[in-house]
C-alpha cells in the first residue's frame, strides 16, 4: 500500500508512473529478510539474499545528531556514475543543495514511523540534461530494537545508456510513494517540491 505524490510540472513522457519489476523485487528480499520482525537486522541484508541488487544498493546510516546521510555499504555500480568510491561520503552532498533537509528529513521520516519510500529522481548528468532514475528505500537495524539505517535500491536499468553518464547531481523527486510496511505512512509535504 502506498501514499502518492508527484511534482505536477512533470510529464508521464519524463516518468515511469509504477514501479519496476526490480524494485518490487528488492521489496521482496527486503520482506524475506525480515521475517516476522518489523524490520531486518543489517546482518540479515546479506549476499545471497541481495546478489541480483548488490550493483546498485546501498546502506547509509543516517546521523541524528546532524544532518548527514553517510554511506556505510556501496554496489560498484555506483562508481561508474559518479567516478568515485561513495564508502564514507555524505549522500546530501551529492543532492541539489535546495533540497538537502527534505531529503534529510524524508529518510528519517522512515526511520521514526517505519515505512519505505519510493520515488523517481532526475540526476544532473555530465552535458548538463537529466534522467529519471527510480529508488527503493527501505528501513533495516543494526542490532536495535529499532530502525536506524536505510537501504536504498537505485534501479539505473530503467534506461539503456551507452556509454553510461557521469551523474553530477541528484535533484528534486518527480514522483514518490511512501511505502507501507505495516505501521502507517507519514504526513506532511515531504514530496513536495520547495518554494
Amino acid at each position: 500500500m502506498f501514499s502518492s505524490h508527484s511534482d505536477e510540472s512533470s510529464t508521464s513522457a519524463q516518468v515511469p508512473m509504477a514501479r519496476s519489476a526490480q524494485s518490487l523485487a528488492f521489496e521482496e528480499a527486503w520482506r524475506v529478510a525480515k521475517g516476522d520482525e518489523a524490520f531486518p537486522d543489517r546482518s540479515a541484508i546479506d549476499l545471497k539474499r541481495f546478489a541480483k541488487f548488490a550493483r546498485w544498493f546501498a546502506i547509509i546510516e543516517p546521523d541524528p545528531n546532524k544532518a548527514s546521510l553517510p554511506f556505510r555499504l556501496v554496489g560498484s555500480g555506483f562508481f561508474d556514475f559518479f567516478k568515485t568510491d561513495l564508502t564514507g561520503l555524505d549522500y546530501l552532498a551529492l543532492v541539489d543543495p535546495a533540497i538537502k533537509t527534505l531529503a534529510y528529513d524524508s529518510v528519517m521520516a522512515c526511520l521514526a514511523q517505519p515505512c519505505g519510500l519510493w520515488q523517481v529522481t532526475p540526476a544532473q548528468i555530465a552535458d548538463g540534461a537529466t534522467m529519471p532514475y527510480e529508488y527503493t528505500i527501505l528501513p533495516i537495524s543494526r542490532g536495535r530494537p529499532q530502525a536506524d539505517h536505510i537501504v536504498i535500491y537505485v534501479n539505473f536499468e530503467m534506461r539503456t545508456l551507452a556509454p553510461r553518464p557521469h551523474v553530477d547531481r541528484v535533484e528534486h523527486s518527480t514522483l514518490w510513494h511512501w511505502l507501507d510496511i505495516g505501521f502507517g505512512v507519514p504526513t506532511g509535504s515531504f514530496g513536495l517540491s520547495p518554494a
